[in-house]
């Protein structure tokens, strides 16, 4: 078959009366040819991503010359096709006022129009009538439309629509839970060497069986202050980070040591702020009148293309500090040095024919490289300039223990969880849990459907029972993808988590309380296609029924409702568990109804006892159960001994 093409033979899109292409390679094969379809490709300047911080430039200022956007749209009939892409994709939706969500396995999703291929980083939309997009045996989509559909191929994605120009998505993704406790809110500059050694042992004894294992120290071990100081050349200027102050006497590498030894990842805190005085002062990024460059909160930076410079001033700390034997590596100011020093002084870039992107990505290729193979976090704020290079970034600002910082974090991670699992890995700042249980099971429930970090600041003496639990049934946080490749506005009511394994799908939605709430039923678009689901309401561990769709009760400001949905079979199934809010994604493994029993596998966690909820329709009876259980109406409760890792159980039922 010879193509028709739209454009030159070189042009890397390609259309035929049955196939679109990109770069040589299918994207898209459809049945029988296009019904009266045309392409037509739209070419724009590309535009800086919007960043939207109270403080500071409000877009990224960064643009490469003539960067252009391209979108390829065709307009066509009712379409039935099939969408070749990479193992790196997952539907998802360019809806900005869809419901904010994420995606865990190959799911179908009601509400979802596109795909993302993070390998190709292109996205094809489908707009048109009652659009299914399902996964199929080749790993690829299979779509369809019930009517005219309009075709959006929009090649470059993150890259040149979404304002990360310089992201190299080549770079393997971070794919382990992050999770644990930093000790900047629990104790601001005053952290002593006690503190720190107190929430590992709380941590190792509580926590870490549920994947809470960073123990990060941040801002008040070390001896240079970020205002008023300047560098004497008596010692090298990486001893005053990493040997302590007198609140750390027995040193760094001895705390990293004892982190260690209690099965923990000691995380340590870097601010890439500089005083006057470093020996390769030539160094410095200067004003106009030839001397050092000072700007808020950085002080001072130096040129990331001068080695000499940068390994003084930044890369020779962390390579320090990884010798001692730390593993996680949180580094702040980063915003600063590009917003606050380079991009303040233009002439001086100019001047030397360099360009101060390259230079502070030069800064972070070399801090990564410095710590080898362990976890790197930018701070503060989505830097697209770093795009492809931290494992990890901070996307929003400081938070405290009140109901106005967990808003605050809704905010930022609705804004930018299009980034999360694609970019980099998203931090929207720890939680401060010494906040009402009720306030706290909402902060938690937002960070883990958010898909990010999850870590915590409080001295750990306010980890009452509830709130120890609440943490508990977050933990550990999971892999997912963002369903949103699009912002999302502050205050998202509804987050959702659809989540598939072992060929079982099912839908985690929670709906937050931002101001005192009436009921209400989730939106329209999330249960397109009527089915009857099972609906199991997390917290509460309450079965509420089977429904078409799910009702949510009055909630007063600060609070949330999660409920699971499964799709009603007419034999004993898996409602839910109190174990994780993924509903199974962690605790659940080989679940099996062979016509008589119902199996599987399920991972506990030390220090508590756990339990699987069972769903037991009518016309079937329970004759036996592997573990302790109980009924109630229909619902089939199994608790199991504390303990930890995973145990197997099993129910058989027989017809009534």
């Amino acid at each position: 078959m010879i193509p028709f093409l739209v454009f030159a033979q070189s042009a890397p899109f390609q259309w035929s009366h049955d196939t679109l292409s990109w770069e040589g390679r299918e994207i898209l094969s459809v049945e029988g040819p296009w019904p009266h379809a045309e392409p037509s490709v739209q070419r724009e300047p590309a535009e800086p991503v919007y960043l939207g911080y109270p403080h500071g430039p409000k877009t990224a200022e960064f643009v490469p010359h003539g960067e252009l956007r391209e979108t390829y749209t065709i307009e066509t009939g009712t379409l039935k096709g099939s969408i070749r892409c990479s193992g790196d994709s997952f539907v998802c939706s360019d809806d900005p006022k869809a419901p904010l969500g994420s995606t865990v396995g190959r799911v179908s999703v009601d509400g979802a129009n596109g795909v993302y291929d993070r390998a190709g980083d292109w996205l094809i939309t489908f707009e048109g009538s009652a659009v299914t997009i399902r996964p199929n045996a080749k790993k690829g989509f299979d779509v369809g439309t019930s009517g005219p559909c309009v075709i959006r191929f929009r090649p470059n994605y993150y890259r040149d629509h979404l304002g990360y120009f310089l992201w190299d998505k080549k770079k393997p993704l971070w794919t382990k839970p992050v999770a644990g406790w930093c000790s900047w809110m629990a104790y601001l500059q005053d952290v002593k060497e006690e503190d720190v050694l107190g929430a590992a042992r709380f941590f190792a004894a509580n926590l870490k069986d549920y994947g809470y294992d960073v123990i990060q120290i941040d801002d008040g071990y070390q001896r240079v202050k970020q205002f008023g100081q300047e560098h004497s050349g008596s010692e090298k200027f990486s001893d005053y980070w990493t040997k302590p102050n007198e609140k750390f006497p027995h040193g760094m590498e001895w705390l990293a040591h004892e982190i260690k030894a209690l099965g923990l990842i000691p995380g340590i805190w870097v601010g890439y702020y500089l005083p006057l005085g470093l020996e390769h002062a030539e160094g410095y990024v200067k004003d106009p009148d030839g001397k050092p460059h000072k700007g808020p909160w950085v002080n001072y930076a130096v040129n990331g293309l001068d080695p000499a410079a940068r390994d003084e001033a930044y890369t020779d700390t962390i390579r320090e500090f990884k010798r001692q034997g730390w593993d996680y590596f949180k580094i702040d100011t980063l915003r600063h040095i590009l917003y606050d020093s380079y991009r303040q002084v233009p002439d001086y870039w100019k001047a030397r024919h360099e360009s101060m992107e390259q230079a502070y990505r030069a800064i972070m290729a070399a801090t990564k490289k410095a710590t080898g193979n362990s976890y790197v976090l930018a701070c503060w704020g989505t830097l697209p300039e770093l795009a492809g290079l931290p494992d990890g970034a901070r996307i929003g600002e400081d938070v405290g223990p009140d109901f106005d910082s967990m808003r605050r974090s809704a905010k930022y991670i609705a804004q930018f969880q299009y980034l999360n699992n694609v970019v980099w890995h998203n931090d929207p700042d720890y939680m401060c849990f010494r906040v009402p249980i009720d306030q706290a099971r909402a902060w938690a429930t937002m960070a883990f459907l958010g898909g990010g970090h999850i870590m915590v600041s409080d001295p750990v003496a306010d980890y009452d029972a509830a709130h120890l639990d609440a943490l508990r049934r977050v933990g550990p946080p999971i892999y997912s993808r963002p369903l949103n490749v699009v912002p999302h506005a502050p205050d998202p009511e509804f987050m959702t988590l659809d989540a598939e394994k072992g060929g079982e799908q099912w839908k985690v939605i929670a709906r937050f309380a931002w101001r005192d709430l009436p009921p209400s039923d989730p939106p329209e678009t999330l249960f397109r296609l009527r089915k009857r689901y099972l609906a199991f309401d997390f917290w509460d561990e309450k079965f509420l029924g089977v429904v078409e769709q799910p009702s949510f009760h009055a909630l007063p400001k600060g609070n949330c409702q999660v409920i699971c949905l499964r799709p009603a079979e007419d034999h004993p199934q898996v409602l839910g568990t109190n174990r994780h809010l993924g509903q199974g994604v962690v605790e659940l493994d080989g679940v099996r109804w062979d016509g008589h029993t119902l199996s599987g596998r399920f991972k506990r966690g030390s220090g508590q006892a756990w339990s699987l909820y069972i769903h037991v329709p009518k016309g079937s009876k329970m004759t036996s159960a592997s573990a302790p259980s109980t009924i109630d109406g229909e619902v089939l409760k199994l608790t199991f001994p504390i303990g930890s890792g995973w145990i197997d159980w099993k129910a058989e039922f027989s017809p009534t």
